[in-house]
């Protein structure tokens, strides 16, 4: 119980740390990309912010639901989506969309690191439940094996 507790709340918490990050702890640049004919169009780290805050809202939702499921089997597929989900958070700033080139920039020297341990963060903590959940399920199976025995 005291597992689930601590994993749900956890998620909920790392859920909007990475939705506040890139916006009010770590903020990303403001500037945008000003094009020949014109027009001007937002950096990539803008892009990047505006989905981490999609990831977090996802992570603290899935963090709700770990706290309200009480069977392990389902607590076991929470705990992997969350762990994707923090893969997610992970890939976002580093491969998928990515940040400003120039290292020098806002969003390269706080909100890139700050997401990427807050997302490794996650993916520990996830895979420690999935471990947890997987034993506890092994030994009520067990222990109900044992019973019907008897």
């Amino acid at each position: 119980m005291k597992n689930k507790q601590t994993l749900g709340i956890f998620a909920v918490v790392l859920g909007v740390l990475i939705a506040l990050i890139p916006e009010l702890i770590f903020p990303v640049c403001a500037d945008t990309i000003e094009l020949i004919n014109g027009k001007s169009l937002f950096m990539k780290c803008h892009w990047t912010a505006r989905v981490e805050i999609l990831v977090g809202v996802i992570i603290v939702f899935n963090g709700i639901l770990i706290l309200l499921f009480k069977n392990y089997e389902a607590r076991i597929a929470l705990s992997i989506m969350l762990f994707f989900l923090g893969l997610t958070a992970l890939l976002i700033p580093t491969l998928v969309i990515g940040m400003c080139e120039a290292a020098a920039m806002d969003c390269r020297v706080g909100t890139e690191p700050a997401l990427i341990v807050t997302s490794i963060i996650i993916m520990i903590a996830s895979s420690g439940s999935i471990i947890s959940q997987l034993s506890l399920l092994k030994a009520e199976k067990l222990h109900k094996e044992r019973s019907v025995i008897k």
